[in-house]
């Protein structure tokens, strides 16, 4: 673990937050790692779990002096002179009183730059929070990005349903840790990069299963809550819909048809009010005396005694108390529609309320088959892994991201440094890896044949795959064969570009046909140039590679966007092909063979910027995709883009061997290498509308 000495900021924006962030902060002390807490002021006591657990925390008011309250001052004023003329504008400012703007509003321009003086004077190394679809997870976004601190985010709860807020769940964070394929899916449904995201699973449930399962701690929780032995427990877990019904008829409808010999607990949602809570809890004492109910005791201690759970609506720990193992009941919505996790075949029915047959039938008989067979395909789906590592996992992506930084600042990570190559002043190389398929790599060859006009070219094919090489004994033509293996296009670059004695090299992957070439080399002098690419039927296949709203490489497909940038340069072009002069790829080190296929191109442009060379596209050019290779899904496809299964250099006793396939818990190292390399230095498209799209329509 690459811990010691680092710095780690945890934000708590609610006060069971800490029971995702604690497993993680406790084991990096114990690496090395520095800690630090800290939250905001607000009406609701963010504090009070780290105060009862003597944790030390900071607030952010507390890094206020005089240049920032001046910096505040100056902001907002300038600010509310531009809101004045938004404000009468939109009919949605009308659900939204002044006195709630200039409060809320005031609130962020005192965080900003308070968090901005907290950055300066603790200098953490990463932030972790929960997610950063509230005010202060974007803030702390833009100050991570405007600071090049990475920022690490997490699953808050169980994602029971879609929300437009998934659109910006990992906008800035440099890696989103989530618990399983389920939230993957909705996230990436909802336009998140799939590249920023790895499953560890839930940090917190892990650690949870270990204590609550001994039978000492069971029977010590019992024994404060007075529960007698032999008795049945059925615990009822309380939505934050349910959790405000204060009519005391309700909850004693809920409870009739429950024998004496079953406990009832009731366990309130923690962001219910206290208030409100109170108001609840005296009236449910009246209709039922017998009941325990419970504000802030530990909800996994309850799920641990508990023989049977019900759920009211939708809840995360509905979802836990199945991976306790714990029988689910469940009552529906209070707007009378089907009950979720009934749909799903994981629970059964309580309805009408009071009506506890299926209860019943389940003490005597068991759980069925089917309802068995359901929960094992929803935890599998819910969870990457119950296997008591998710905190391990969660602290190897923190390690890495950390370690990925570290490379930038010393250099390391691309081909290693030798003897500057010398070229043949004039000559073109082209360099293609074989792939394995035969008919993609006779297309490229027989284009290059037909269509390169220069004086003097070389072509250098990297074999990787055996089966190409006895096709390629039958071509005429100087072609030089390089022997690799695997499938990493950044290692077959390398390897290839090693061969080759040229001024100007093309990196070209199979299926690509090369057509017309006007202005390349003139391009390729300073810098990197990439050229249009297109399908067989003429429509954009890439015409560069832009990054949108999540920071995320894709490939351009409108012709504008290429169209209105100064001199056709672009932050990034490639899609297959991309050339660059020799001293340029010399100068950057080639390749990053520790980066994903797909973002290879995207990592070799911004380290040629990183070093102040030009990146062109050159829109008088023209290239065709006869067939897609080294994609496997890895191709950039738009806005929100899959993720891969990439390959990945590894380590083993020291040496680094190159061009070998990941293991699948190792895929995730070449995607989020790209975001921690190059965080604070991504380019970003701030046009929230054109990336969002669909999901804003109802």
């Amino acid at each position: 673990m690459k811990l010691k000495g680092k710095r780690i900021a945890c934000f708590v924006a609610l006060p069971h937050h800490t029971r995702f962030l604690l497993p993680i902060t406790e084991p990096a002390k114990r690496y090395g790692a520095d800690t630090l807490f800290f939250l905001t002021m607000s009406d609701y006591p963010f504090e009070r779990d780290l105060f009862k657990k003597k944790i030390v925390y900071k607030y952010l008011n507390g890094y206020t002096n005089d240049e920032v309250r001046e910096k505040i001052e100056s902001a907002f004023n300038a600010f509310l002179d531009q809101w004045a003329k938004k404000l009468f504008e939109w009919d949605g400012f009308r659900q939204w009183t002044l006195l709630e703007q200039e409060r809320m509003m005031g609130s962020c321009f005192e965080e900003y730059f308070c968090l901005e003086e907290f950055i300066k004077r603790e200098k953490p190394d990463v932030f972790l929070a929960l997610h950063e679809r509230n005010r202060w997870g974007k803030i702390i976004g833009h100050l991570s990005n405007k600071y090049g601190i990475p920022y690490i985010t997490m699953q808050e709860g169980d994602y029971h349903e879609g929300r437009l807020s998934f659109s910006a769940h990992n906008e800035y964070s440099t890696v989103n840790l989530l618990w399983g394929e389920a939230t993957k899916k909705m996230l990436v449904k909802h336009k998140c990069p799939a590249d920023k995201i790895v499953l560890v699973g839930n940090t917190h449930l892990d650690n949870a299963k270990k204590i609550y399962s001994d039978l000492t701690k069971i029977n010590q929780i019992k024994r404060e809550l007075n529960i007698p032995d032999g008795k049945k427990i059925l615990l009822f877990l309380v939505d934050l819909e349910w959790g405000g019904v204060m009519d005391g008829w309700v909850w004693e409808t809920f409870l009739k048809g429950l024998s004496e010999d079953i406990v009832v607990i009731f366990k309130w949602h923690p962001n219910v009010a206290r208030g409100t809570y109170l108001k609840i809890e005296k009236n449910i004492k009246e209709s039922a005396p017998f009941a325990i109910v419970l504000y802030t005791y530990d909800p996994y201690a309850l799920l641990s005694i508990a023989d049977y759970c019900v759920t009211l609506g939708k809840t995360t720990l509905a979802l836990e108390a199945i991976a306790f193992g714990k029988p689910l009941f469940a009552i529906p919505s209070r707007d009378g529609t089907k009950d979720y996790y009934v749909q799903m075949g994981v629970a059964q029915s309580v309805s009408p309320p009071g009506n506890w047959t299926n209860l019943y039938n389940t003490i005597e008989n068991g759980v069925h088959e089917d309802i068995k067979r359901n929960v094992d395909e929803y935890l599998r789906q819910s969870f990457y892994r119950l296997d008591g590592r998710a905190v391990d996992r969660a602290l190897e992506v923190i390690s890495y991201i950390l370690e990925c930084r570290q490379d930038k600042a010393k250099g390391k990570g691309q081909k290693a440094q030798g003897k500057e190559r010398e070229y043949v002043a004039g000559r073109v190389s082209f360099i293609i890896p074989s792939g394995n398929d035969q008919e993609a790599l006779l297309s490229t060859i027989t284009s290059l044949s037909q269509n390169v006009k220069y004086a003097d070219w070389e072509v250098v094919i990297v074999i990787n795959d055996e089966n190409i090489k006895e096709m390629l004994s039958g071509i005429s033509g100087d072609i030089r064969i390089v022997d690799s293996h695997g499938d990493n296009l950044s290692f077959l670059y390398n390897r290839g570009a090693e061969a080759l004695t040229g001024e100007y090299l093309i990196f070209m992957k199979p299926g690509i046909v090369y057509f017309k070439d006007k202005g390349l080399l003139d391009a390729l002098k300073g810098g990197v140039a990439g050229i249009p690419l297109r399908n067989p039927d003429m429509t954009p296949y890439c015409l560069g590679i832009g990054f949108d709203f999540n920071f995320s490489p894709y490939f351009i497909k409108e012709e504008r966007q290429c169209d209105s940038t100064p001199e056709g340069t672009l932050n990034a072009v490639g899609g297959g092909l991309i050339g660059m002069h020799s001293r340029v790829y010399e100068s950057i080190g080639g390749f990053d063979e520790g980066i994903a296929n797909h973002l290879t191109e995207a990592d070799i442009c911004l380290s040629a910027k990183y070093k102040g060379y030009s990146v062109k596209y050159l829109s008088d050019c023209l290239g065709f995709v006869f067939k897609e290779t080294f994609a496997e899904g890895s191709r950039v496809k738009g806005q929100g883009s899959k993720g891969t299964v990439p390959d990945l250099r590894t380590e083993q006793d020291g040496v680094v061997e190159s061009g070998l396939s990941p293991s699948c818990d190792d895929e995730w190292k070449t995607r989020i290498r790209f975001f921690a390399k190059w965080w604070g230095k991504l380019p970003k498209d701030d046009d929230y509308i054109k990336f969002a799209g669909d999901l804003l329509k109802v």
